[in-house]
Order: C-alpha cells, then sequence, then structure tokens
C-alpha cells in the first residue's frame, strides 16, 4: 500500500511539473477545446445537473461550462469537502457564492441547495491523469473515492491527451470514470 503512494506522490509531482510548464496560452487554447468537446457531447445536451469542479490556475478550467450550463437552465453543484475525507455537492448559480473553504478550495456554503441525484447527472472528475482504463491519479485525499460510489449519472474526466499512461497505479478503492474528454477527442470506457 505504501509503494502505490510513494508512486501516486511522484507520478503527481511529475504532472504537475509538466502542467506548470505550459504556457498560459497553449493551457487556454486546450482548455478551450475540452470545453468545446464537453459542451457539444449529448451527455452534457440532457444533463439538468451538472457537478462541477471549482478549477484552480493549475487545473483545466471549468468556467465558461458554469457560465453556459447556467445559461442553459441547467442546476450546477460544486463539492464541499468536510473532515475525514468527505464530500458533498451544493448549487451555485454565479461565482461569487464559491467561497474559500478551510482546504483552501472555492465551495459552495452548507447552507446551498444540497445536491440530490438522478441518472442523468454529470460530475467533472478532477485530476492529474488519466489511465486508458478511466483510472486517475487524483490529488491524495480520497474525496472522489468516497463519493463516486454514491453517483448515479455520467463520470466525466477532462484530461490532456500527453496526461494519459497506458496503466496509473491504483488502489481497491479507486473508481474509473465512463468517459474522458481531452483536446483530441473523447474516450468512451
Amino acid at each position: 500500500m505504501n509503494d502505490i503512494r510513494i508512486l501516486k506522490n511522484e507520478l503527481r509531482a511529475e504532472y504537475r511539473q509538466k502542467r506548470q510548464e505550459m504556457s498560459p496560452e497553449e493551457k487556454n487554447e486546450l482548455d478551450m477545446k475540452i470545453t468545446q468537446r464537453f459542451l457539444s457531447s449529448m451527455s452534457y445536451k440532457h444533463a439538468t445537473q451538472i457537478l462541477l469542479y471549482a478549477s484552480t490556475d493549475e487545473e483545466i478550467s471549468t468556467k465558461i461550462i458554469f457560465e453556459t450550463a447556467l445559461k442553459d437552465g441547467k442546476k450546477c453543484f460544486f463539492p464541499r469537502c468536510f473532515e475525514h475525507s468527505q464530500m458533498d455537492y451544493f448549487r451555485a448559480d454565479s461565482e461569487e457564492e464559491l467561497v474559500e473553504d478551510k482546504f483552501n478550495i472555492k465551495a459552495p456554503l452548507e447552507t446551498a441547495e444540497k445536491y440530490t441525484p438522478h441518472p442523468s447527472d454529470i460530475c467533472i472528475v478532477p485530476a492529474m491523469a488519466y489511465d486508458k482504463k478511466g483510472f486517475r491519479l487524483g490529488y491524495g485525499k480520497g474525496f472522489y473515492d468516497r463519493f463516486l460510489p454514491g453517483f448515479l449519472g455520467i463520470k466525466t474526466g477532462f484530461c490532456y491527451s500527453d496526461f494519459i499512461k497506458n496503466q496509473l497505479p491504483r488502489g481497491r478503492y479507486d473508481i474509473s470514470v465512463d468517459m474522458i474528454i481531452t483536446e483530441k477527442g473523447v474516450i468512451l470506457l
């Protein structure tokens, strides 16, 4: 188990470095291509609720997806993290409703509408990298590994094509996504 943790931490450092080496222009161009592919997908068109993450400068941006989903009349939910790697999603209708929590992650307040699952929902799952079977290299806190087993909809990973490996190390609680969207296309799993 410790060997997997060490290997995952080494890979996280490698992918963090690769992200930091990207120019802002290159990152923006790739993020826009991923955004456009997602917004034109049938999964997005049929979804009434989108589970997003409040992207940091280092992550693939979800800003335009949030803005577009609101204009399209969809409900948008963002994660709020709690102790013991627990996470729930709460609704946000504007960027101003996202405030930094104790983990320094932008999240809605706990008083916002809590997420109720539906099978047509989409959850965009953040990751450092993915493998060709849909398993992710997350950030190491286990929040999504605990949340995703109860999620009924389509688990979607955003990833730069250069960040997809043949296989990533994984533990018994790791969960794969249903599709990965890159700047080059959509990988259905």
